[in-house]
């Protein structure tokens, strides 16, 4: 990956619908030329999807944090990882035996039925459980958001929050 490739990139990572013609426009390139880099971009697994981010003014996002016995890190995660359609994200972290868990949903019950089930399921396998709500979004480059501290706004590549 070269200095082009990582211009490429940062173009698309707030407008992954951005043309080839578009792309090479703003790079000096053909549009043929953007295009077999983006798809060797594809090709190579740095480039792993385009998504849709849709904001949903009703939506809650929650951050879960799971710290499990040593001897129940997989189990654990099994269980999270199949459970649910709210779960968005789920990372492993450097804190030994530790889950960090990314839930959305419109219906503030459906995140905490997950958070139930979590611990009726896994509660002996647990060792830390802590849950916490996101109050307001301050940056988020693959959503398209970032934060206007002069005007305490949110703003999208559309619109303002």
């Amino acid at each position: 990956m070269d200095e082009i490739d990582e211009k490429l990139l940062n173009m698309i990572k707030g407008n992954a619908r951005m043309t080839y013609q578009e792309m090479g426009n703003a790079l000096g390139m053909t549009r043929m030329a953007a295009k077999k880099r983006v798809k060797k971009l594809e090709e190579a697994g740095i480039i792993r999807g385009y998504n849709t981010t849709i904001y949903r003014e009703d939506e809650v996002t929650m951050m879960i944090d799971i710290t499990t016995t040593p001897e129940s890190f997989e189990k654990v995660l099994e269980y999270v990882s199949t459970r649910t359609a709210f779960v968005r994200q789920i990372f492993r972290t450097t804190k030994e035996n530790h889950i960090h868990i990314v839930a959305a949903s419109t219906d503030i019950s459906d995140l905490k039925y997950l958070l139930k089930m979590i611990q009726k399921s896994c509660g002996e396998e647990i060792e830390h459980f802590s849950c916490h709500a996101v109050t307001e979004i301050i940056k988020d480059v693959y959503g398209g958001v970032r934060y206007d501290k002069e005007q305490r706004k949110i703003r999208t590549n559309q619109k303002d929050i």
